[in-house]
């Protein structure tokens, strides 16, 4: 047997090396394809995140822009203040010295007590002082001046208007969300509620306003509202009709500008979207009070009375609709909370006394015209006209008038009688009334009336004999049988003050 020698080639040895060779080439070709894959997947995530950080880079030049704006807004507004550094001071050192002594309720108070302190930051008290919430700090324009962010509701700031701030005033972005009203911003102000409310109360008026600056960024569009604000007691409001520049989507920038003067005030809160990838930014103003609310020269009310500066918890006399009245005042309460008045009663005030008694001394007999009196024991005013007998009210009120008479006749076989009527600008009012028949002697009979009118100032009241018998007739003599009385029982003092 001959055994193949080693050295020489299998006979499948190239078979083999040909697959493997076969084999490598495949595996190298297959690398290659997925390395080309993830070299495209890598590309196109660095062209995504070049993207996403070039944005970025350009939001952040936007910021970086607009704070490079407020920091020169704000080194304008040191530059100001240093200007006038001395005044400020003064007005500092003025402040110091009422808040240790009498803080004044308001900046027109302030400017009235002395028209000479400049503009600047003061301490007031609204709600009174040492009652209720601690003095506020707030600025106060001294001199009239023009106020372009209010060219909805004021042209013109006047002398002692009071300003709140708030942490609101600068130009803030509303983002990018594109729900209604997603974008939502409270106002803190720098003064308490109660302290808002006072000043509103004590000022003639108050006003403020809201800028808006879109570019693409509706209020209101297609029937929806995209923006709206909060009134001081979260009532949800939407801007002016009017306002349409914003809802034009016309790609420019525009600037609209919402004012409120009534008494929703102050805007406690806002609200805005960006539906259309567009920007918008947003300044609420400071709510502004000027002027003093009209107060009658006689108060009405508790709250005549703390317009007025009254802080003192106590019972007061008010001028009512018709008669002065008695109010208990609790000062340390709001005007609308309950408990700040309480009604006690009316008061006997008269702005002068009138009453009067007059008397007859001699018989009278004539029927249909006003009875005279010759005795006059007292006339307090002198509302009485002796010898008419006619009495003429002297002011609006209610009045109470007495008669006491003798009837007098004489034998009769018929029947005998005596009325005396009382009179009201000739209309009779009331009557006493007496008749007797077939007397055989003289024959004497009392007649009282008592009668309660109201009054008109120039009114006339007068008694007259109304009917009279064939013997009858009005008996008197020094004795004064015949008596005529009357006296005011209320004024309505309204219409005296």
């Amino acid at each position: 047997m001959r055994f193949m020698d080693e050295r020489m080639p299998h006979p499948f040895s190239g078979t083999i090396q040909s697959f493997l060779l076969i084999l490598a080439l495949s595996a190298c070709f297959t690398a290659a394809s997925d390395w080309q894959a993830k070299v495209e997947q890598l590309e196109g995530n660095y062209v995504k995140m070049k993207e996403h950080f070039e944005s970025k880079i350009v939001d952040l030049e936007t910021k970086v822009s607009r704070l490079e704006a407020k920091v020169k807004k704000q080194d304008s507004i040191v530059a100001v203040l240093k200007k006038g550094h001395k005044p400020f001071t003064d007005n500092v050192d003025i402040n110091r010295h009422r808040r240790h002594n009498a803080t004044l309720r308001t900046c027109h108070e302030i400017h009235a007590a002395n028209p000479s302190y400049a503009s600047g930051m003061y301490w007031i008290d609204p709600d009174g002082q040492g009652i209720g919430d601690p003095p506020i700090h707030v600025h106060c324009d001294m001199v009239a001046k023009k106020n372009s962010r209010m060219k909805v509701i004021a042209e013109e700031i006047q002398p002692g208007t009071t300003s709140i701030l708030h942490d609101s005033e600068s130009e803030m972005d509303i983002g990018h969300c594109v729900e209604p009203g997603c974008y939502s911003r409270p106002i803190k102000y720098y003064a308490s509620e109660r302290q808002m409310a006072a000043l509103i109360q004590l000022s003639n008026s108050c006003a403020q306003n809201i800028t808006y600056n879109c570019r693409n960024s509706p209020l209101n569009y297609d029937g929806i509202t995209y923006a709206w604000w909060n009134d001081k007691d979260g009532e949800r409001h939407q801007f002016a009709d009017w306002l349409t520049s914003c809802d034009q989507l016309s790609g420019k920038k525009h600037a609209v500008n919402d004012g409120v003067k009534d008494g929703r005030l102050p805007f406690t809160r806002v609200h805005f979207s960006n539906p259309f990838k567009g920007s918008g930014q947003h300044i609420v103003g400071r709510m502004r009070c000027s002027g003093k609310a009209k107060v009658e020269a006689m108060p009405t009310s508790c709250q005549d009375l703390w317009r007025m500066g009254h802080t003192l918890n106590a019972i007061y006399s008010v001028r009512g609709a018709k008669r002065m009245e008695n109010v208990f005042c609790q000062f340390d309460k709001r005007p609308n909370e309950q408990g700040f008045q309480k009604w006690i009663g009316y008061v006997d005030v008269k702005s002068r006394p009138t009453y009067f008694h007059v008397q007859k001394n001699r018989t009278f007999y004539s029927e249909n015209v006003a009875i005279p009196f010759e005795v006059e024991k007292v006339n307090v005013g002198n509302a009485m006209d002796l010898k008419t007998g006619i009495f003429t009210a002297p002011r609006n009120g209610l009045y109470f008038f007495s008669f006491t008479g003798l009837a007098s006749a004489k034998p009769s076989k018929g029947t005998v009688f005596a009325a005396v009527g009382l009179f009201l600008n000739a209309v009779q009012v009331g009557e006493a009334w007496v008749h007797e028949a077939d007397i055989s002697v003289n024959h004497d009979s009392p007649l009282t009336l008592q009668s309660t009118l109201t009054l008109k100032a120039q009114d006339r009241v007068w008694l007259q004999i109304t009917s009279l018998g064939d013997t009858g007739f009005l008996y008197d003599d020094a004795n004064g049988y015949n008596h005529f009385n009357g006296f005011m029982l209320d004024e309505e003092i309204t219409r005296s003050l």
